[in-house]
């Protein structure tokens, strides 16, 4: 019997830490949109041959995505499980990513940008009442870790767009990849939250 009480014990403190590792890293991707939205917005207008509204257009559709999928995600936690939030989170980042990294102008960059907004407000209407949850007996530090990362998500956003401007000056690196590197840690979460 102690055996196996521990053993499930275990069990339940490694679940827990994969669920928090894995909220983490979905945070540090939502972060690392606004990073490298922001670093390559000019590259967006510039290629596309943007007007000032139409920038404008496509930057707000991250924060009202934002707004409208936490609000709904919310809601829907209880309903449909944060498991499936989260499983909406992924398949918006990824397909948001694809989006604007093939744009071929304005409308797609619009799409791309509500759709990475959408996935934005649904990891974090899962990932507060998830970690919340698990950690009921250490609820606020978990959280205040969590949330740690998301300033380290817009460091790591920017110094990856830094990173990639070096090759960019060489012709190398369009800005397409600077959105791509957004579905490393987009696939990461993935897989950590899979089963």
């Amino acid at each position: 019997m102690g055996n196996t009480s521990t053993l499930a014990a275990a069990d339940v403190k490694a679940h827990r830490a994969r669920l928090f590792l894995a909220s983490c890293v979905a945070l540090i991707a939502t972060a690392m949109t606004f990073a490298v939205r922001g670093d390559t917005i000019g590259a967006l207008k510039r290629t596309f041959d943007l007007t000032d509204p139409q920038v404008a257009w496509i930057m707000s559709g991250a924060f009202w995505g934002f707004t409208l999928s936490i609000f709904i995600g919310g809601q829907l936690c209880d309903l449909i499980g944060m498991g499936r939030i989260m499983f909406l989170a992924f398949a918006a980042h990824a397909i948001g990513t694809f989006v604007i990294m093939f744009a071929d102008g304005f409308t797609m960059l619009a799409v791309g940008t509500l759709a990475i907004g959408i996935a934005n407000g649904f990891v974090e209407a899962a990932i507060n009442p998830l970690v919340a949850t698990v950690y009921a007996d250490k609820k606020t530090h978990m959280l205040n870790l969590l949330h740690a990362w998301f300033p380290g998500g817009i460091v790591i956003g920017s110094l990856v767009c830094v990173a990639l401007a070096k090759f960019s000056v060489l012709g190398l690196v369009p800005w397409p990849w600077k959105f791509a590197s957004v579905l490393l840690p987009t696939i990461v979460y993935g897989v950590l939250f899979l089963g």
